[in-house]
This record gives C-alpha cells, structure tokens and sequence, in this order.
C-alpha cells in the first residue's frame, strides 16, 4: 500500500523541478501529490499563508528573488522541509528552521530515499517525539570541522589566537593580515579564497575580494554609492569596508539573521 504526501516544490529551475520529479518516482511505496511549484519567495508567502495542507516541502535555497531562508521570517511554516541545492554554506541555517534534511545537487537518488524514508518516521512518531529528533537533528549536523583557532608566527615563536579574537581578515600587498579585537594585527598563511571556505559562515562574512569579516566586529552599516554599502567596524579599517550592489541584500539577510 502506498502512502500518499501532498507536496510544496520551491525552486526556480525548471530542470530542477524535472529532475527532483523524476527522483521522486522512484521512491517506492509513496506517491508525492505536487500541490504547487513556486519560484519566488514572494509567492511561497503568499501561498504558505492560504493553504495549510502541505505535509512536505522540497525547497532550494537561491531561488528567484533571494535566499528562500527568508521565507521562514516572513511566515510561520509548519510543514518539515527537505532542501536540495547547489550550496552547501547555508547548511546550518536550513537546520535552524523545519529542515529534516539538506541534499546537494545534483540529488542523489539514495540520499533522497533515505530523507523521505526519515521524513516518514518522524511522522509516525507522537509529536513530541518529532520535535525531539528535529533538535536532535540540529545538534548533530552542526559542523566541528570550522577553523576554531590560527596559529601564527609573531618575534621568532608561534603562538595561537582563538578564532573568537578575530576582528576581521584582510589582503594587503604582501599577503593575507589578520586583524584582532584587540587592535593586534598578524600576517596568515592562507589565501582569502581558503578562509572563507574554513571559517563558520555564521559568524564571518566575505565582504569583497579584500575582506572577510567577523559578525562581531560590525557596528554600523551604511548606504554608500550606487546601492552599495560601507561597513563600520572595530577595530577600525584604513581601507574602506564596501558591499557591493549585487551582494547588498544577501548581505543583509545575513546580518539579520
């Protein structure tokens, strides 16, 4: 006997939608009723808010008009949610929210399978219980393997700093410069490109090609030129800090998060 879950599909690429259909047939034993396909995260709002009989919904995360996590500002969902999509840095964010699972693509068939078979046990259980395991859920996919401390070369000896201490990291003409809360400043041995990639996404933002700045050392942010922004932070910068037009809303998703 087959069981029958009435699904929302968010996602902006038609060929997405064709390939996750596909996946989605070949699960055995379930038949996945598409309510709707939505492309916006102005219209998953507006959807989500009439219609409250969706059981499971497949959201990607860069859709149409901005990262689909701002959906969950706007509107209370309350269905579980499986996100597939190209980016794996918003991870512990989709975590945050009604997220059971978060596959990259292209989808895996087995990983797919394996989320919905999850999906359908967090269901069967009391709903206590399907909170518990969503926190459960949480805790273990947050990531350990994020760069918890540098250790740099300062007089003739190394010494560590933790990464708690860094205001913010930056390129000057003979390499890549930490910046400490303290005012300290120490070259690194890394590229910026790598830091970014080592560094908790959460807690550090790549401003531009120069910067990559800690959460913590924001104090203001203000509009600049041509839609751009000018960061303020502490310690302060001798470089102008600046958000580029196409990265200023993202960025503000990010800051209000």
């Amino acid at each position: 006997m087959s069981t029958n879950i009435r699904t929302l599909i968010i996602e902006d690429e038609p060929a997405a939608v064709n390939r996750l259909s596909k996946e989605l047939n070949k699960v055995e034993s379930v038949v996945f009723e598409v309510l709707e396909v939505i492309d916006s995260v102005k219209e998953a709002v507006s959807w989500i808010q009439e219609h409250d009989e969706v059981e499971l919904i497949f959201m990607d995360i860069q859709i149409r008009d901005g990262l689909s996590l701002e959906i969950f500002r706007q509107v209370k969902v309350k269905s579980p949610v499986i996100f597939t999509t190209a980016y794996d840095e918003y991870a512990l964010q989709a975590f945050k929210v009604n997220s059971i699972d978060y596959l990259l693509k292209p989808v895996n068939t087995v990983e797919l399978k394996a989320a919905v078979t999850r999906y359908l046990e967090l269901r069967q259980g009391p709903a206590d219980n399907y909170m518990q395991q969503l926190t459960s859920l949480v805790e273990s996919y947050k990531p350990s393997n994020y760069r918890s401390s540098f250790l740099v070369s300062y007089r003739h000896k190394m010494i560590m700093i933790d990464v708690n201490e860094v205001a913010y990291l930056y390129v000057k003409e003979r390499g890549v410069f930490m910046k400490k809360k303290d005012g300290l400043e120490y070259m690194v041995d890394f590229y910026l490109d790598d830091l970014e990639k080592q560094l908790d996404p959460a807690r550090f933002y790549r401003a531009n090609r120069q910067f990559l700045v800690a959460r913590a050392a924001i104090r203001e942010i203000e509009t600049y030129f041509n839609g751009r922004l000018i960061l303020t932070v502490v310690p302060e910068s001798t470089t102008p800090i600046i958000i580029s037009k196409g990265k200023a809303a993202e960025f503000k998703r990010w800051a209000d998060y």
